[in-house]
């Protein structure tokens, strides 16, 4: 069998220079161009040392090991142990999720006839086309797709983390559900300036009744008198001018609650100097949250309970 090293050093170059790229990208490092090929040079060369006097020592688990601290050391520099630790443990981390994806959709798409053909084809002078057809397509790919999903996962963890546990306690009904701290979440009522959180109008349901709610959702346009269950809540209500898309009115109706408890890992705040928003549509798609915290209410007269 005819093996061309040129060719396939130049695969390992182009790969090894996507891994370092993608664990820069995940770590959010400056990204160094000439830093990173250099980096994916240094690694590419292990292909024509596998076959000197010297390739043995490359079967080791402790040369692995010392080779590759070498590349992330070129790619990322060393400012102190943490960082170090981190862009190597990274750089393994994609090395292994891109690898076993690859070797995973193979496996997936391989057939009997296949595996026969590929033991077959591997005769010729560059070794299996399927696979090296598969590895020049399906890497980049995977590359991309790993990307996405990582960003993915990296944008839900900071989603997650501003989580919190909020209950709402309105005529001695309490209301609890998870709640999203939006800093972008600016809005207050026009009169009093009092912050607006806002939860998704079903949760009032079981309490006071799908009817009374949906009239509190079109109390701005109801001329009609409210109803006796209606009433209860009525001297509470507010108007808040609010405008989104997708929503058919420009205001959003409000209840002033007796208190609002926000509880998170570290502490629980409780305040009163808030109105409840309802919106008629789901808060999050997935179900992660059912309320929209104001940031206001973590600051200023909220007041910390004791853990």
């Amino acid at each position: 069998m005819t093996l061309y090293l040129d060719v396939i050093w130049f695969l390992n170059l182009c790969i090894d220079y996507l891994l370092i790229s993608l664990a820069a990208l995940v770590l959010k490092r400056p990204f160094r161009q000439v830093r990173f090929i250099i980096a994916a040079l240094f690694a590419s060369i292990v292909v024509f040392l596998m076959f000197t006097s010297y390739g043995y020592l490359f079967y080791q688990p402790w040369m692995k090991a010392l080779y590759s601290a070498v590349i992330v050391l070129i790619a990322f520099g060393y400012k102190r142990m943490t960082f170090f630790i981190q862009g190597l443990l990274m750089f393994y981390f994609v090395t292994f999720m891109t690898g076993g994806g690859l070797f995973a959709l193979h496996y997936f798409w391989q057939t009997d006839l296949e595996i026969l053909t590929g033991l077959v084809t591997t005769k010729s002078m560059y070794g299996s086309q399927i696979s090296w057809v598969f590895v020049i397509i399906g890497f980049p790919l995977l590359w991309y797709f790993s990307k996405q999903r990582l960003e993915t996962i990296e944008i839900k963890q900071i989603q997650y983390d501003q989580l919190v546990t909020i209950e709402v306690i309105i005529n001695q009904h309490h209301f609890s559900t998870q709640g999203l701290i939006d800093s972008g979440n600016q809005l207050y009522d026009p009169i009093t300036k009092v912050p607006v959180m806002i939860i998704e109008a079903n949760l009032l349901f079981e309490a006071f009744g799908e009817n009374v709610v949906l009239e509190l959702l079109s109390f701005s346009e109801n001329v009609s008198e409210p109803s006796d269950q209606a009433n209860e809540l009525m001297n509470r209500m507010r108007i808040i001018p609010y405008r989104v898309i997708g929503q058919t009115t420009p205001f959003l109706p409000a209840i002033k609650p007796d208190k609002v408890i926000i509880k998170s890992d570290q502490d629980s705040i409780e305040t009163s100097k808030v109105l409840v928003g309802l919106q008629d549509r789901e808060l999050s798609p997935e179900g992660a949250y059912r309320c929209i915290v104001h940031p206001k209410l973590l600051i200023g007269q909220s007041q910390r309970i004791a853990q």
